[in-house]
């Protein structure tokens, strides 16, 4: 089998890599990231899973994701079997380099240049979501790839634009009659408890002050008229201690009056 010439890629044209039942390259996810994972998915017409073909020798060449700008690499260097393929920025290694070897029918194997080791998918599966990986040349089924040029008109411009595209119309929401507000004079008539009985009117409690035990205690101006003892007694007025003062022994003393009328020996 001869290496395939620069004529059959063009730099400016970008490129699915089908495998036998018709399912594509693709960056997982469409993911940004270096180090996101390489897999096979049905053909969606999504950048991320197209590529171009940018030439570094005869028949060697590097293959970069149309939607990430990424390359097609081998995780850590690998050239062992079964090492999985990544995407990752150019880094200029030779973990990013690959051949183009043409079959007979037209298709193409993928070989690291490397390890001369050809892209082949994780245990031969061939599902959405099957690993891409490297493996010895066996000439198996899922070693053979189809490189297909795009049609400018099989692009979408963004897949998040078809998404916007897509979705229906938010309804605006019914405009709700606002009602007048109740007016607030009707609050100063009364004002309810929380038991919802009436509650009494502040003047009320200027006539009268009850004690706690409920009932009505006595007015201040009552006061002023008698002053009770301790014992309950009304006190004696002090007018009368001015008619007469007694003695100690209860007996009645002498009026002061009656020492200017006579003088005792």
């Amino acid at each position: 089998m001869s290496k395939m010439e620069q004529t059959l890629i063009t730099a400016d044209k970008f490129y699915t890599i089908a495998n036998a039942n018709g399912k594509v390259l693709e960056v997982q996810n469409a993911s940004w990231e270096n180090g996101a994972p390489v897999q096979l998915w049905a053909y969606g017409g999504f950048e991320g899973q197209q590529w171009s073909f940018v030439k570094e020798g005869q028949g060697v060449y590097r293959i970069c994701n149309r939607g990430t700008g990424k390359m097609l690499d081998l995780i850590a260097c690998g050239v062992v079997d079964g090492t999985w393929l990544q995407q990752w920025e150019n880094a200029n290694g030779s973990s990013q380099l690959w051949e183009l070897e043409a079959t007979n029918d037209g298709r193409f194997k993928i070989k690291s240049a490397l390890s001369g080791k050809c892209v082949d998918l994780v245990g031969m599966m061939a599902g959405d979501g099957a690993r891409a990986q490297i493996w010895q040349d066996v000439d198996g089924e899922n070693q053979f790839w189809t490189i297909t040029e795009v049609e400018s008109e099989q692009a979408p411009v963004a897949e998040e634009i078809s998404a916007v595209e897509a979705a229906p119309a938010v309804e605006e929401a019914p405009v709700v009659e606002e009602k007048p507000a109740k007016k607030t004079t009707t609050r100063k008539k009364a004002v309810k408890a929380e038991d919802g009985e009436e509650a009494p009117k502040k003047t009320t409690r200027k006539k009268a002050v009850k004690t706690e035990d409920g009932e009505e205690a006595p007015k201040k101006t009552t006061r002023k008229k008698a002053v009770k003892a301790e014992d309950g007694e009304e006190a004696p007025k002090k007018t009368t201690r001015k008619k007469a003062v007694k003695a100690e022994d209860g007996e009645e003393a002498p009026k002061k009056t009656t020492r200017k009328k006579a003088v005792k020996a």
